[in-house]
C-alpha cells in the first residue's frame, strides 16, 4: 500500500520473476483494476503529450470526435453522436467548431437533405496523422525502457483485456433492447447533460 496516497503501488517486475503481486499471490480482479487504473494515468499522460506538442487548441472532446471521424471515409452525424454517447444536436454544435477551425467538412446527401456525413479536411487529416505519429514515438520510448519479457506480457494482457471488454459489451443489452456500440455504456452520463 502506498502510504502517500492510501492505495496500492505498482510493483516492478523483472524478466526472471514477471509482474510482481502482493506476497507473490495471484492478483485479484479488484487489485488488478486498481493497479490498471494507476497505469492508465501514466498512459494518459504519455498519450496526451502529442496534443500538447503541437500546441493545438483542439479540446479532448473535439480530438475524440476527430479520431472517430478519421477511422473511416465519412461518418454520419447520428453515428458520431451515438459513439460519443451524446445527442445529434450536441454533436452538431461540436462539428460547427471543428468546421470553423477547418478540420472537418459536412456533406449533405442529395437524396436526403437531413442526412449529414462528416469527413476530415486535408488539414484535419494532417493533424490527426501528426498526432498519431507523435503518440507512437512517445509510446515507443516508454516501451523501450521495459524488458522484452515485460513488453510481451503487456501486449498479451492488453489483447486479453480488449477481448474481454468486447465480449462484455456484446452481451450487454441496451435500454432499447439492441446491443450498444463498443465504447458506449448504460452507466454513462445522461446525454442531456453532455456538451462539447
Amino acid at each position: 500500500m502506498d502510504k502517500r496516497y492510501g492505495r496500492k503501488s505498482l510493483q516492478s517486475s523483472t524478466p526472471e520473476t514477471g509482474p510482481a503481486s502482493a506476497a507473490g499471490r495471484p492478483v485479484s480482479a479488484d487489485d488488478a483494476a486498481e493497479l490498471l487504473a494507476q497505469a492508465l494515468e501514466s498512459l494518459i499522460t504519455v498519450w496526451g503529450r502529442a496534443q500538447e506538442a503541437f500546441g493545438t487548441t483542439v479540446s479532448p472532446t473535439q480530438l475524440r470526435a476527430l479520431t472517430i471521424i478519421s477511422r473511416s471515409d465519412g461518418v454520419p452525424l447520428h453515428a458520431l453522436a451515438q459513439e460519443m454517447g451524446t445527442v445529434p444536436s450536441v454533436a452538431s454544435r461540436l462539428c460547427d467548431r471543428l468546421e470553423s477551425a477547418g478540420l472537418v467538412h459536412r456533406e449533405l446527401d442529395s437524396g436526403n437533405r437531413r442526412k449529414i456525413t462528416l469527413r476530415l479536411t486535408a488539414e484535419g487529416d494532417g493533424l490527426m496523422g501528426a498526432i498519431r505519429d507523435r503518440r507512437a514515438d512517445d509510446l515507443a520510448v516508454t516501451l523501450a525502457a521495459m524488458s522484452a519479457a515485460d513488453r510481451e506480457a503487456l501486449v498479451t494482457g492488453m489483447l486479453a483485456f480488449q477481448h474481454a471488454a468486447g465480449h462484455e459489451h456484446a452481451h450487454e443489452p441496451a435500454e432499447d433492447g439492441r446491443h450498444p456500440r463498443r465504447g458506449s455504456s448504460s452507466r454513462s452520463t445522461p446525454s442531456s447533460q453532455r456538451s462539447a
